[in-house]
């Protein structure tokens, strides 16, 4: 024989209603979404500090290259290719120990460009074997609301913007170009 069911037994049974379950599995989307675009915020930020930081040892290894050879690399050093080259060459005789690559994002090598400052005119771009007095280096970062590019120098000289949406055009928008120069 079957027990008999009362209405006692079946409301003092445990378990969760359906809608019960779906306010939980909603709740979970809501959060682990909010986590993910936190997450991809905090990576954003990572990436754009690595490049501030070689960049700025990069500059440090420059300025190891001039007392060395009483020049900055010319922006089209011989041998070499690409906005890297002088940075290449650098690498190349020693002064760094690998040509640093920036991390996956919106540029994928830093920019150089060797500069000339007379005593008196502006300022021009060096090329070949040219004897550079100065240098301008950038790279774009993915974050335009990062506080140092409000310090940066903002420099442009030849085909190098630093005040700009990024480091290689005259388009006007968010600066999101690091640079450095001298």
């Amino acid at each position: 024989m079957l027990p008999k069911i009362s209405r006692w037994n079946l409301s003092s049974q445990k378990g969760f209603t359906l809608i019960e379950l779906l306010v939980v599995i909603a709740i979970i989307g809501i959060l682990s979404t909010v986590i993910t675009a936190s997450l991809s915020m905090a990576r954003e930020k990572s990436r754009d500090a690595k490049r501030i930081s070689e960049l700025t040892q990069i500059s440090k290894t420059l300025e190891l290259y001039y007392d060395s050879k009483q020049s900055y690399p010319s922006s089209t050093p011989t041998g070499y290719s690409g906005g890297d080259a002088a940075i290449q060459l650098v690498a190349a005789v020693g002064f760094l120990p690998k040509t640093p690559l920036p991390p996956p994002g919106v540029n994928t090598t830093y920019i150089y460009h060797g500069v000339t400052k007379p005593t008196s005119g502006a300022s021009s771009e060096c090329t070949g074997a040219t004897v550079c007095n100065s240098f301008e280096i950038g790279i774009t970062l993915e974050r335009n609301d990062n506080v140092t590019l409000s310090t940066d120098a903002d420099q442009s000289v030849g085909t190098f913007y630093g005040a700009n949406a990024d480091c290689t055009s005259s388009a006007v928008g968010a600066e999101k170009c690091f640079d450095i120069g001298l």
